[in-house]
């Protein structure tokens, strides 16, 4: 029986969308927090997480932040958000955040059913956004393009290839989702040797990328070496074109180690970034000036004193009069009161924009 957490603040809706999917065969846990469900859904394990959009305590795409930044979490589940947003920027920040998919409201519940079903079986869904950087096709997720390099990923698959999560129930369950697909099994197939197969197998490739990525982090060293006295600091001209981004050039922190958590693997790259970030400003702040441009008196356009004072005189007449009219009870209409206000304030600026006249001798 697939398990699935409804989380909603709204108990009538909470237990409307529970009650339904009670009534298909799925085993249901309510939520009336996101952190209630953040935490029933890193303890069970649900195949699905369908949660409401809008949230008056907190927020729906940062609490599947945390739930996916779980290795375990997100292999083994998926998260379905209910929402009457459809923008670009929130399917990409939905999609970024890792759930798997969006459906608008108002919800048509035997669709909802369907696609719940078509999650806890494992089908493929598109996703609310396609947000590959390029390379790929679409539904696509490509983690380079939030990290900067994809060698990050290494130690979290490492944690996922071990014994504790690639065994005979993990086999088993794979057993049965092809049964349900349709797919004919053999039932004498031994589970524990296509669990040490699988996991041999997988082993191999993680560690084939490892050593291919340290070959390439080597490479690039000893090539920024090479190339370390014939560069510098991008000045912040040489930014504004396009030249340099900050953060395109950060490098997977070294100090990634198996089994780290995604917030760990964030946290390093966002000090990676601001160290780039220091350098680049230290170097902005240290930059000369190309040019300095000194007007010579000719070039420069006179004022006639008389006009000065003239425009003075003026502009304090003018003044005196809006702040006269402006007083309490002077007017009755409100309209008229407010440009008056604006005028006056306008007059003011322009008072004391205006140079002081030098006193003739």
């Amino acid at each position: 029986m697939a398990k699935v957490i409804v989380a909603d603040e709204n108990e009538g809706r909470r237990n409307l969308l529970a009650n339904s999917l009670e009534r298909e065969g799925f085993d249901v846990t309510r939520a009336s927090t996101l952190r209630q469900a953040e935490g029933t859904a890193l303890a069970t394990m649900p195949e699905v997480v369908l949660m409401e959009g809008e949230w008056k305590a907190g927020d729906v795409i940062d609490a599947s932040q945390r739930l996916m930044s779980d290795p375990e979490f997100a292999f083994k589940c998926r998260i379905v958000v209910l929402s009457r947003s459809s923008t670009d920027d929130y399917l990409m920040s939905a999609a970024k955040a890792g759930i798997a998919e969006v459906m608008l409201k108002p919800i048509d519940m035997p669709s909802l059913i369907e696609q719940i079903g078509k999650h806890t079986r494992k089908q493929f869904v598109p996703p609310p956004a396609d947000i590959d950087s390029g390379g790929g096709g679409g539904g696509t997720f490509d983690v380079g393009m939030m990290m900067g390099d994809g060698k990050w990923a290494l130690p979290m698959l490492k944690g996922l290839v071990s014994p504790e999560k690639i065994n005979t129930d993990f086999i088993n369950e794979i057993m049965q989702q092809l049964g349900e697909e349709g797919i004919e099994v053999d039932e004498e197939v031994d589970l524990s040797m296509m669990s040490s197969m699988l996991r041999i197998a997988l082993n191999r490739l993680v560690g084939e990328a490892s050593e291919m990525s340290t070959e390439e982090s080597n490479d690039a060293e000893d090539s920024d070496e090479n190339q370390k006295d014939k560069s510098s600091v991008p000045s912040f001209k040489q930014m504004s074109k396009g030249n340099k981004t900050l953060g395109g050039g950060a490098k997977p922190s070294s100090s990634l180690k198996e089994g780290s958590t995604m917030e760990t693997i964030l946290q390093n790259q966002a000090d990676d970034i601001g160290d780039e970030i220091t350098d680049i400003m230290d170097s902005i702040l240290d930059e000369e000036p190309d040019f300095v441009a000194i007007h010579e008196d000719d070039s420069m356009a006179r004022i006639d004193p008389q006009v000065l004072k003239m425009t003075k005189l003026t502009t304090e007449i003018v003044h005196e009069l809006m702040w006269s009219l402006g007083r309490p009870g002077a007017l009755s209409d409100l309209t008229l009161m407010t440009q008056i206000e604006d005028a006056a304030k306008l007059t003011k600026e322009v008072l004391d924009s205006l140079p002081e006249l030098e006193e003739e001798e």
